[in-house]
């Protein structure tokens, strides 16, 4: 009897993670409409670190802000990946004090908890017609495109 009742806690347990999940993701979509009215909007759901960016690939007009939005319980952020900055223009941008000389990512987010949401930094760098790759430094696997019309 005690291996069922072990069973069924281990399903109760399951379960209340998901409901977790669930509302972590809910919330996050609830956060997301309180983006800037004129701000593109990057998601990562709940399983990020393995099933990607909920949306790999981001579409934003140039100049437009983009939020980045976590709703997994993991943290995560959004990078460029093979994009960096000038030599002058890193010199002058605060987060590229924690990259090697020359590798300043083009733009960059905070690293955000579940349910959290950022300013994506540096979109004034991208140039319209440009596909950027973003990342996550967290876990490198998740990746997607930025689109800039």
């Amino acid at each position: 009897m005690g291996c069922k009742e072990g069973k069924a806690g281990a399903w109760e347990n399951l379960d209340a993670m998901r409901r977790s999940l669930v509302f972590l993701v809910a919330a996050a979509f609830l956060v997301a409409p309180a983006a800037p009215a004129q701000a593109a909007v990057a998601l990562t759901g709940p399983g990020g670190f393995a099933a990607g960016y909920l949306t790999p690939v981001v579409v934003a007009m140039q100049g437009e802000a983009i939020t980045y939005v976590n709703g997994d319980i993991a943290p995560h952020n959004f990078v460029a990946l093979d994009d960096f900055l000038p030599h002058k223009l890193a010199k002058k941008t605060d987060w590229c004090s924690a990259y090697d000389k020359g590798k300043c990512p083009l733009f960059w987010s905070d690293k955000i908890g579940a349910g959290q949401m950022t300013d994506v930094l540096g979109v004034e760098n991208l140039e319209a017609g440009g596909q950027y790759a973003f990342f996550c430094t967290v876990h490198p696997n998740m990746k997607g495109t930025l689109i800039i019309q």
